[in-house]
């Protein structure tokens, strides 16, 4: 009864207007591609069921020596082609869709992206606004990079170990982790500013690995603020090509299990024929043949 409550719950929830509209506006146009896909699948696994049922036929599967279970075994045939049908019909449906939603991803991803902006900005000139402050922290970031590297440097050179070698030595370092590592040196201290500003209360250094942080601060400081949006727009590309990926290979996977347990049941029902059933129906005078030999 709870499992009855909750699923009749869960139907009350279903948002069937958001439903509607996405078969409306992206499968029943591009119907032709869904049905092609269908009737494919269908073809083939009427094919496969045809070829398995030769195969139990001439292995002698279908074969029982009781006349009224040997009639009773060919249903195979029919149950075969129904549940085969089924599952491939089941697979072409889910490769149509996931077709159709590969081939209008950037159409969904767009809608998706500026239904998202519209409900976080009030308008477009807001939107740019923010964008603006991206790149205006962008450049910040990349001219307080530059400062710290002088700072940095200048702090190295100065500090005397009062041994001539090493300080050579030490400036040479320094210089050269100055000249090549200055982005990440700012990057490094201001990630470390974020995280020691978490400690006690929010665990930042989780929520926000300093190679994640590291790579939003170079797109920052390589593209502009025109090229934010559509690189944003590419990685939710990105992100829902790999979403309905995943979601159709686990359904698809789901399908083959079922398909090779409806493969396996005639051949495991007549393994326990042959080992416990037939015996019983041998005639006599093979069971003394068989003893006395």
């Amino acid at each position: 009864m709870e499992y009855i409550s909750y699923s009749s719950e869960l139907f009350k929830n279903i948002d069937w207007n958001f439903i509607w509209s996405i078969i409306r506006d992206i499968v029943i146009p591009n119907s032709g591609t869904l049905i092609f896909n269908i009737i494919l699948f269908l073809f083939l696994g009427f094919i496969i069921t045809i070829m398995y049922c030769v195969f139990l036929w001439r292995k002698g599967i279908l074969k029982r020596t009781p006349r009224y279970y040997n009639w009773a075994v060919k249903l195979y045939i029919p149950l075969l082609l129904i549940g085969i049908l089924y599952i491939f019909g089941q697979w072409g449906f889910l490769r149509g869709i996931y077709k159709i939603l590969d081939n209008e991803k950037a159409v969904i991803v767009q809608e998706v992206f500026e239904g998202s902006m519209s409900q976080v900005f009030e308008s477009e000139e807001a939107k740019n606004k923010f964008i603006l402050s991206l790149q205006g922290l962008a450049i910040k970031a990349k001219s307080g990079s530059q400062d710290y590297a002088v700072i940095f440097e200048n702090y190295l050179k100065n500090h005397n170990t009062g041994n001539s070698v090493v300080n050579k030595t030490k400036n040479k370092l320094a210089k050269h982790i100055v000249n090549h590592y200055s982005d990440d040196l700012y990057k490094l201290t201001v990630y470390a500013f974020i995280t020691s500003a978490g400690r006690g209360h929010i665990d930042f250094s989780e929520a926000l690995p300093y190679e994640e942080f590291s790579t939003v601060m170079d797109l920052l400081l390589e593209v502009g603020y025109k090229d934010i949006e559509k690189v944003v727009i590419d990685k939710l590309n990105k992100w829902f090509a790999l979403v309905i990926s995943s979601q159709y290979n686990a359904m698809v996977k789901s399908l083959l299990i079922l398909l090779f347990l409806i493969l396996i049941i005639p051949l495991l029902e007549y393994f326990i024929y042959k080992q416990w059933i037939a015996p019983k129906y041998v005639p006599k005078t093979t069971r003394i043949k068989n003893n006395n030999s």
